[in-house]
């Protein structure tokens, strides 16, 4: 009976990150529906796990992986300012859809150049 208690409790605060994580992604700092949002940080995401994949495998050196979390900080920083309003306009989300577009292309370039970085040595 105690087991199935905590597997209860544990399935209800698991449910209650999930909806809060939800909501941040679709929500600014205030609690407003931002339009648009949504895919910026679903395409915010995918290339953050591009990058650390690049880095956990060698194919990023350090100072590439720094030069693309640096980008990435940027682009978040430029999406919180258009969103303190509430919503992006569009000539915000071609920005910033032009900003993702450019780190892609980054973090492929980085991920395939010819510098390699493994068990603290550089390979060219």
């Amino acid at each position: 009976m105690k087991i199935a208690k905590i597997l209860a409790l544990l399935a209800g605060l698991s449910s209650i990150g999930t909806a809060e994580a939800h909501y941040r992604d679709y929500h600014d700092h205030a609690g407003y529906r931002v339009h648009g949002a949504g895919k910026v940080n679903r395409v915010q995401s995918e290339q953050r796990q591009r990058i650390e994949s690049g880095l956990e495998r060698g194919q990023l050196t350090p100072y590439e992986y720094e030069q693309l979390a640096r980008q990435q900080r940027h682009i978040e920083w430029v999406e919180r300012r258009f969103t303190q309003d509430g919503h992006l306009n569009r000539r915000e989300r071609q920005i910033l859809k032009e900003k993702l577009a450019r780190s892609s292309e980054d973090i492929r370039y980085f991920k395939h150049n010819d510098h390699d970085y493994r068990d603290g040595y550089f390979y060219r």
